[in-house]
């Protein structure tokens, strides 16, 4: 059976918050799901459709990294896909765009504080966990995850054209 396709674009800030709070937040304030950088010029924010629904959500923000940071690093941040349309590639597809619009932008790394739950998807996308694995007050358990974009680029096969 073939799913019909997710359509990746850029959206607000704003239009990331109900999908944040309800997957990411679920019963704290509303204020909790507004993140520094979210109107910053550079952030970029990613929404996933199904037809004009929106079903997925991530947001990048230029920011060095804890782990040997440099000024070209990115985060990802607030990345989260609403339940029933978990596990059909909707977080991979938000994911390569991420992965993509952060080496388009400069990047040199892409780092993000991932829920330990979620390990093995940043991992089947290249990011490594780094140090101990650390609590978050209000969300659980993290790592801090990088992907080195220098070697995503090197790596990507050339294109005909």
């Amino acid at each position: 059976m073939t799913l019909p396709e997710h359509t990746i674009r850029r959206i607000t800030a704003e239009e990331t918050h109900a999908i944040r709070r309800a997957v990411l937040r679920p019963g704290r304030p509303a204020e909790e799901t507004v993140y520094p950088g979210d109107e910053q010029a550079t952030t970029i924010h990613l929404g996933a459709f199904f037809g004009t629904r929106l079903t997925g959500v991530a947001t990048l923000t230029r920011e060095p990294c804890p782990w040997q940071g440099q000024d070209e690093d990115w985060r990802l941040r607030g990345m989260a896909v609403v339940g029933e349309e978990r596990g059909r590639g909707v977080g991979g597809t938000l994911m390569t765009r991420a992965i993509s619009e952060a080496g388009r932008a400069g990047g040199r790394v892409l780092w993000c504080h991932g829920r330990t739950t979620a390990r093995s998807f940043y991992e089947r996308h290249g990011l490594q966990a780094r140090g101990e694995e650390f609590e978050s007050p209000q969300t659980g358990p993290h790592y801090l995850f990088l992907l080195d974009l220098d070697a995503v680029q090197t790596a990507a096969p050339a294109t005909a054209g």
